[in-house]
């Protein structure tokens, strides 16, 4: 199951990457989102690709059915892990893996952040599978719609901290 969403910023390219990138915001993007435990295990950059690796605990979105209840927890550790690659002085592609701990389904995405110094856009396409025979499609649906939830919190946070 895939998503895909545009979130457009009103501050530069470089201004936005540097914010993504940003030990500080990525601590106060998620104290925004009530997230707990918060980790950053690797943070790096140079001038054309940057990684990034954390790790937190967060609450499902929506409620879980019970028929999905043996996967998902109040609390869930999530471990996110993200290699941005500069395409040129106007753009920059990340590849990104989500790994929530004890969900056996596959998480993983790109974004493309595009513009010049007065705006930019960041596009995203996110692809959920799990591959558990009668539950799998209920359960990407479900992790899907708890990562549009989220995805949506953590641009309004993001906008927040500019």
């Amino acid at each position: 199951m895939e998503l895909n969403l545009n979130h457009p910023y009103e501050t530069g390219l470089e201004q936005v990457l540097g914010i993504f990138l940003t030990e500080d915001h990525i601590l106060g993007k998620n104290a925004r989102l009530g997230a707990r435990n918060v980790s950053i295990r690797e943070l790096v950059r140079d001038e054309g690709s940057a990684k990034l690796v954390f790790e937190r605990e967060m609450q499902s979105s929506n409620e879980v059915p019970g028929i999905l209840a043996s996967f998902h927890r109040e609390w869930n550790r999530i471990r996110q892990e993200e290699h941005w690659v500069c395409k040129d002085e106007g753009e920059w592609h990340c590849e990104f893996r989500v790994h929530i701990e004890g969900v056996p389904a596959k998480i993983k995405g790109t974004m493309r952040l595009y513009g010049d110094s007065a705006a930019c856009s960041n596009s995203i396409t996110l692809d959920v599978r799990c591959e558990i025979p009668l539950l799998g499609k209920k359960i990407a649906k479900f992790l899907l719609d708890d990562s549009r939830i989220k995805i949506g919190q953590e641009y309004q946070a993001t906008l927040a901290l500019l």
